[in-house]
């Protein structure tokens, strides 16, 4: 049997599986009482899609999005093997713990309307 109830505390670790819903259910509850640990915790169900978020005597369903795929990305080329090897040219930037281009030394010139 699988344990397909995934049980996470506030701060996204997985802290406990479950067969059922009632007994992951109850021990959320649980959990979410305890003075250590980090709220509010929530129940997965991956197969349905649903999340229930539990914060004290509280619970709250939320039901995910159905996935709409919108088409693929293309695969990837092949290796282009000894014959064909591609250069790579970093881009021209100072060196490590040097400071950059230095500044204007001389105030910019203001324009004014007439």
């Amino acid at each position: 049997m699988s344990r397909r109830f995934l049980v996470f505390d506030g701060d996204g670790e997985l802290v406990a599986t479950f067969a059922g819903w009632e007994d992951a259910h109850s021990w959320a509850h649980l959990r979410s009482t305890e003075p250590a640990s980090i709220g509010p915790v929530q129940v997965e169900d991956r197969a349905e899609r649903r999340t229930w978020t539990v914060d004290g005597p509280q619970c709250r369903l939320t039901v995910w999005r159905r996935q709409v795929e919108y088409g693929y990305c293309a695969p990837p080329e092949p290796d282009p093997g000894p014959e064909r090897s591609l250069s790579f040219d970093p881009p021209s930037a100072p060196p490590p713990g040097t400071v950059g281009p230095r500044p204007r030394s001389r105030p910019r010139r203001q324009v004014t309307a007439s």
